[in-house]
């Protein structure tokens, strides 16, 4: 196993994926800068989403340099971070990454909480576990509901977001896995690398308004479910063989009773039956349609984001002390 540098030494990169949020860029170097009890940062590395906006301020005085990695397609959330971390991993320059949402919602300041609880568990992977949020109370009931969903699919329960700290040899394992492409939180579960949970309240945004609306959280945890879609696929085939043994025993019911009694058979009785058995057939060709969907997608080679991500990077800026030139409009 490679040797840990010292807490001293160690070479800590901040990266976030941003879309059109330049506003939110000044404060968050600000507030990166100015969390106390970390180590030196030696790179701040940000991730330009496709952004169809261009920045309308100059950053002056960062004294982090700043590298810009701008991506010739806005390809979401979630592959921007794949993106960021395999160009981190390939040019093999720091020893921990601290991924953090460009808009403020992860606090900078708790950059160093993270970096506490990794110095106490230097091999695991330290996580925000999600406390008190700040969006609205229609978001926060449909995040409730896609957790429980989460939790009776997979058995386990997502309570972290985007916000982490991990290490290089961490992030060379999470660079190979095809999932990441997707899902990064879901990722580091499936990864089976030590979790640490340090709870964190969610803060507001610098600037602008959330583009996380409802069908975005509809596909965000359809692709979070579909990093344990073997896990899911089992647990449904379970669920379906048990209903298929209870409507089975109401038409064996309907049956007998009506071979054995001399009075009719009752009209709710056989509407029962009846109905049993086309949920038992409806039950049976979903089943079937879902085996071989699941068996097709095992048998289709998954490239990792190690593989690929360099084609969706369009340009790379290394900026010491200014980032942005100020735009004319």
């Amino acid at each position: 196993m490679p040797t840990q540098p010292s807490r001293s030494d160690v070479k800590l990169t901040i990266m976030a994926p941003l879309f059109n949020d330049w506003a939110c860029v000044e404060p968050l170097i600000a507030g990166v800068e100015a969390a106390t009890g970390m180590p030196v940062i030696r790179k701040i590395v940000l991730v330009d989403d496709g952004s169809t906006e261009l920045p309308t301020q100059k950053l002056v005085g960062a004294s982090i340099p700043i590298e810009v990695i701008r991506l010739g397609a806005n390809v979401g959330h979630q592959r921007a971070i794949a993106i960021g971390l395999v160009s981190i991993a390939q040019a093999e320059s720091t020893d921990v990454v601290i991924v953090i949402d460009a808009d403020g919602e992860d606090l900078p300041e708790n950059c160093a909480a993270l970096w506490k609880a990794h110095v106490a568990s230097p091999s695991a992977v330290v996580v925000a576990q999600r406390r008190k949020r700040t969006e609205s109370a229609r978001f926060k009931f449909f995040y409730i509901l896609y957790r429980w969903f989460f939790y009776l699919l997979t058995g386990k329960r997502l309570d972290f977001g985007n916000f982490s700290l991990i290490t290089s040899e961490a992030l060379q394992r999470l660079v190979l896995m095809p999932e990441l492409w997707n899902h990064y939180p879901a990722t580091l579960m499936k990864s089976r690398l030590e979790l640490v949970r340090v709870p964190l309240d969610r803060g507001k945004r610098f600037a602008g308004e959330s583009r996380m609306n409802f069908i975005s959280l509809v596909n965000h945890g359809l692709a979070g479910i579909a990093a344990f879609a073997d896990t899911a696929y089992a647990r449904l085939l379970a669920w379906s063989i048990g209903a298929m043994g209870v409507l089975g025993s109401a038409i064996i019911a309907g049956i007998v009773f009506r071979f054995t009694q001399a009075s009719p058979l009752p009209g709710w009785l056989a509407l029962g039956a009846v109905a049993a058995f086309v949920a038992l057939f409806q039950i049976i060709a979903a089943l079937v349609v879902v085996s071989f969907l699941t068996l097709s997608l095992r048998a289709q080679p998954n490239l990792p984001p190690m593989q690929v991500a360099s084609a969706y990077i369009s340009e790379r800026l290394l900026l010491n002390g200014y980032a942005f030139e100020e735009s004319d409009g």
